[in-house]
């Protein structure tokens, strides 16, 4: 089937709150399958903060009939040594295994765009927006620290010995990369009567009693010697 950019172009203005057509350069459709478009566009830096900061910025969004998915990633590329981070945005809940499905997806692409082998980090929500992973990790720490606050350095050296390290390397290795440090600013646990705070209208039965929170998952990059 084929679909007509700029009608796709006002979809994405309407869904994702842009006002000023200025800060659009470029949108093409990368990729059109029987249900799902996957579009780049290109933005034009804010001379206010963003240039002399970042040299370039993309964003990927996925779009399913007239309607933009609750999912996109913002692609960086640093002025001072070009090396380029991914920045996963949604709002609501979803599957680990979904977001990473959808980063593998987008890398084909990224490529074209950017220095992949310059991948320095990649942003994603705090580990409570994911269901399986925030099951998975809860399991692995309860066995390891009961429901007892950890330190930064405890819940990095935790995150680099649990399965969601295991598997994002699995994703990683193919670019010649791997997992070097994770850092979740602010971190917390939360017990399950407060999740709705951040979870809002979700079902909440299948999570565990309690969940890891703060101001995002960072996981920094390195080569694979």
């Amino acid at each position: 089937m084929k679909y007509n950019v700029s009608i796709i172009f006002l979809i994405l203005m309407i869904s994702c709150g842009y006002e000023n057509k200025s800060n659009l350069e470029s949108t093409n459709v990368i990729q059109d399958t029987k249900d799902t478009l996957l579009i780049k566009q290109q933005n034009v830096l804010n001379k206010a903060y963003e240039v002399g900061f970042y040299s370039k910025l993309f964003s990927y969004y996925w779009v399913t009939g007239k309607d933009t998915i609750d999912f996109f990633m913002n692609v960086a590329e640093y002025e001072k040594d070009s090396t380029c981070s991914i920045n996963i945005h949604h709002k609501k809940s979803l599957l680990f295994t979904t977001t990473l499905d959808r980063i593998d997806q987008g890398i084909t692409t990224i490529k074209n765009d950017f220095d992949i082998t310059k991948l320095s980090f990649i942003f994603f929500r705090p580990p409570i927006y994911y269901l399986d992973l925030t099951k998975e990790l809860m399991n692995e720490y309860e066995k390891k620290f009961e429901k007892k606050g950890i330190s930064y350095q405890d819940l990095n050296d935790f995150l680099l010995s649990s399965n969601l390290n295991t598997r994002l390397n699995s994703l990683l290795q193919p670019l010649n990369k791997k997992v070097k440090r994770y850092s979740i600013e602010k971190f917390q646990l939360v017990d399950k009567n407060n999740f709705n705070v951040y979870l809002p209208d979700t079902d909440l039965t299948d999570y565990p009693e309690f969940a890891i929170v703060g101001m995002g998952l960072s996981v920094q990059l390195e080569k694979i010697k």
